[in-house]
């Protein structure tokens, strides 16, 4: 009985050590998420940056950059349980506690299929009213002009550059927002 105790004890302590340290977010920065990203897919992050967008269709987007320095950006999303992000926050500096989520790979194939919606919608006459504003192209590591006649075609064209030089699929991430603060 004493051996099946001390047995159970320590089961007890194994499984609060690792509830406990298993669930300790992750530090990272605006600088090196998309390195580590691929590392922590379905882990527990936390990040500090400043607010340099907020989706203007459903403030559900936010996009964290270095202060003074938007070359590169983070995405992160609202969970289902919260609500969008206040427009009226940009510029200030949130630290978001979250989780790290595949938002998408982009390969050829996915590149053809959206390629081919879009020379459709060109021949159907059909124009989008307000297109993306390129903060998730910026946030993959692709920039494109966004002056130029079809952005998307653009931005399809440089992907497809991208995929050639690395002979790899383009694989972007996001955190999946579980709380957050704004200083």
């Amino acid at each position: 009985m004493k051996k099946l105790l001390s047995a159970l004890a320590a089961l007890i302590v194994v499984f609060v050590m690792a509830s406990c340290c298993g669930n300790k977010p992750t530090e990272v920065t605006v600088a090196n998420f998309k390195e580590q990203a691929k590392n922590l897919v379905d882990k527990p992050v936390v990040i500090t940056g400043v607010a340099n967008h907020i989706c203007s269709h459903s403030g559900r987007k936010l996009f964290l950059a270095e202060e003074g320095n938007d070359d590169v950006i983070v995405m992160v999303f609202t969970n289902k349980d919260m609500q969008p992000f206040d427009k009226e926050t940009i510029g200030k500096t949130y630290t978001v506690n979250g989780i790290v989520k595949i938002t998408q790979t982009i390969d050829e194939e996915y590149l053809n299929k959206w390629e081919d919606e879009i020379n459709e919608q060109l021949a159907n006459g059909e124009v989008e009213e307000e297109g993306h504003c390129g903060h998730e192209s910026k946030a993959a590591g692709i920039e494109t002009n966004e002056n130029a006649e079809n952005p998307q075609l653009m931005q399809i064209k440089e992907l497809r550059k991208k995929i050639e030089e690395t002979g790899e699929p383009i694989v972007t991430y996001h955190i999946e927002c579980t709380s957050y603060t704004i200083q």
